[in-house]
């Protein structure tokens, strides 16, 4: 896409629209400035073992979360803007749902802390309880931050998550120099932040639609729809994660395994410039949908062409972003890793440009999911770590370790967007004709 028609593609999107995805964006990079600085902080305060417990607890509560979160966060996204007056009732039933998900899940890892303890390597009963306490926290407020964000209250919902996930870590490590302390408080502080953000979601400027003739959904709805969804959100990490484990355990270099995981971190952060396009826009196209199909009426069709054309524009972008990464790939591998790791440049400008499709797909799946009641997402993203894996397979029978891998991960990313792109088109005519409910 050009210069001048992407600013006009720019000028054609709502005001509200571009005014939300700015103020994502930022509160998603303020929070991962915080999580930078709490890495430089833990490590200079607490050593190595402090340091290592931190990164243990933090990979748990990131392996755990999707499995409990089971998908409600893309269910309550799609559904809370078709929920009309019901939309309150059904924000807090997900919410409690949640919550005794969790309380069962706990109470199981409580009584088997010590096992627990010793397969992940985290240490006794009281470090057990801290991740615990984190985990449950961290799900309920994410969950929260998705419930405002259905109800339209976009506002509370950057509000909740800045303060839940930049502020309140720096705040609990200011307030003890136990680790697992440290961790637990901010559990805590969590699932305050997270009681305050659901209390809010449905008051005043819900955005929720008016039910029409059309059937409310109901938590069956949002569970099945979410719970289908799930193996997707563990899918998408593996596609990322996979080249580093595949590295470290194939190549003769040990660094390689570094450089490939850094390589996906960067790429990881291409990304993330897209990723803020499903809260942004789920939302509304869900209720789009759902008025029209209200309403009688078609999907809007200058809507429906800036959606074929945002997957573009999305390319567009993550091409200059590669371009830019590729051509500074020396003085930024020497100022986050040091001089001693030159051999990292390389594997970064190699792999750095798998960030282009992956932003097709990221752009697609916004629509994807309000206009497919089926996990389209999903089988695209099972289907593409299949496709990781045996493509970086078969490259390493003539090629290292590490080019392997970024050539599955790149293989697997073009599958992924090529797919995705297609099931946008299809998935928009057919709203057009019969909105999915």
């Amino acid at each position: 896409m050009t210069p001048v028609p992407a600013l006009r593609f720019l000028a054609r999107v709502p005001a509200a629209v571009r005014r939300d995805y700015v103020a994502t964006f930022g509160s998603s990079w303020l929070t991962l400035a915080s999580g930078l600085l709490l890495f430089h902080l833990v490590a200079r305060r607490s050593g190595v073992a402090g340091f290592t417990y931190y990164q243990v607890a933090r990979g748990a509560v990131a392996t755990i979360q999707p499995l409990v979160l089971a998908g409600l966060v893309p269910a309550l996204h799609r559904y809370l803007p078709r929920a009309g007056r019901r939309i309150r009732v059904l924000a807090r039933q997900a919410f409690l749902f949640e919550v005794v998900v969790l309380n069962v899940l706990g109470l199981i890892t409580l009584l088997f802390a010590e096992d627990v303890g010793r397969l992940f390597g985290i240490g006794a009963a009281a470090q057990v309880r801290a991740v615990v306490l984190l985990t449950a926290g961290n799900c309920l407020c994410t969950l929260a931050v998705a419930a405002l964000r259905g109800c339209g209250d976009v506002r509370a919902s950057i509000l909740a998550s800045l303060i839940g996930f930049a502020l309140v870590p720096l705040a609990a490590f200011v307030l003890t120099s136990k680790i697992d302390v440290f961790l637990a408080l901010q559990g805590a502080a969590l699932a305050a932040v997270a009681g305050w953000a659901i209390a809010r979601a449905g008051r005043r400027g819900a955005e929720g639609s008016p039910a029409g003739s059309r059937p409310t959904p109901g938590l069956r709805t949002l569970l099945r729809y979410g719970i289908r969804r799930a193996p997707g959100d563990i899918a998408l990490p593996g596609l990322f994660a996979f080249p580093t484990f595949f590295v470290a355990g194939t190549a003769s270099n040990s660094a390689d395994a570094g450089y490939v995981g850094f390589t996906t971190s960067t790429i990881t952060l291409v990304c993330s410039i897209f990723g803020m396009l499903t809260p942004v826009l789920l939302p509304r196209l869900s209720g789009h949908a759902h008025e029209a199909a209200a309403a009688g009426r078609g999907f809007d069709a200058d809507l429906a062409h800036g959606l074929r054309i945002l997957p573009f524009a999305a390319a567009g972008v993550a091409a200059l972003a590669s371009t830019v990464v590729v051509v500074t790939a020396v003085p930024v591998v020497h100022w986050f890793l040091g001089a001693g790791f030159h051999e990292a440049v390389a594997v970064v400008r190699f792999g750095v440009p798998v960030s282009v499709p992956l932003a097709v797909f990221y752009a697609a799946r916004p629509t994807i999911d309000a206009l497919h009641e089926a996990p389209v997402a999903t089988g695209l993203l099972v289907g593409a770590l299949v496709a990781e894996v045996v493509a970086t397979y078969l490259a390493a029978v003539v090629v290292p370790a590490w080019p392997a891998a970024l050539f599955g991960f790149a293989a697997a990313a073009v599958l992924l967007a090529v797919f995705s792109y297609l099931a946008m088109l299809r998935a928009i005519p057919r709203a057009a004709r019969k909105p999915s409910r």
